[in-house]
């Protein structure tokens, strides 16, 4: 079968949902498609949920699949994100957990108030390819992308302190780029500067 065409209820074949999106920058902005990874190389393809659940006659089975849920303003069927829930709706769900304040994965939602600071190389080693990605950044942020989303973010501002927090409990991601002195690699690249941040006597360093 052809990944990129799709046979059509006129019968008829039609180019698959979502396929044209020429990037994932764009395939992203649409919520009914996602930049799928598993394919060598990587195209848009249209999410799970709405995929398999296209039409008003699916409400039932979309609201029956753990993964998916109906949204009745757009009718139709979308992957289900605890954050986008009512209280109501939340309470109800046995994955989400209603903290208080909102609604949130139940993996995370009973979880105090969290720091997580992640290093990330920043030395010119990751310019090269890693495996079919042709740059070592965008590998990584292929990799913590999708566990970002699952994540309940408390949206603070980066400014916020370290120590306090919402009482309800959340996450806040730190990202902190390292290398050695004078080998920070350029990001942007079109800067021609490093991010990375010397320390003293070239210890270690750290950026972000």
């Amino acid at each position: 079968a052809d990944i990129y065409c799709v046979w059509s209820q006129q019968l008829t074949c039609e180019p698959a949902p979502c396929v044209n999106y020429p990037d994932e920058k764009c395939c992203d902005h649409d919520d009914s498609c996602h930049w799928d990874v598993t394919q060598s190389p990587a195209l848009c393809k249209q999410k799970y949920c709405p995929s398999t659940y296209p039409t008003t006659q699916h409400v039932d089975p979309c609201n029956a699949d753990g993964q998916c849920m109906w949204n009745s303003t757009t009718n139709e069927c979308v992957d289900k994100v605890c954050n986008k829930m009512t209280e109501c709706a939340c309470k109800e769900d046995p994955d989400c957990f209603w903290n208080g304040v909102k609604c949130a994965d139940k993996k995370y939602g009973e979880c105090p108030v969290m720091d997580i600071i992640l290093l990330l190389d920043g030395s010119g080693s990751m310019s090269g390819k890693f495996g079919r990605h042709p740059h070592g950044f965008f590998a990584l942020i292929e990799i913590l992308r999708d566990w970002v989303k699952t994540l309940p973010l408390t949206g603070e501002p980066a400014a916020a302190p370290i120590l306090g927090g919402p009482a309800t409990g959340g996450v806040r991601l730190g990202f902190v780029q390292f290398s050695g002195k004078n080998r920070g690699y350029p990001w942007p690249w079109s800067s021609g500067k490093s991010n990375a941040i010397e320390t003293s006597g070239n210890t270690g360093t750290g950026g972000h």
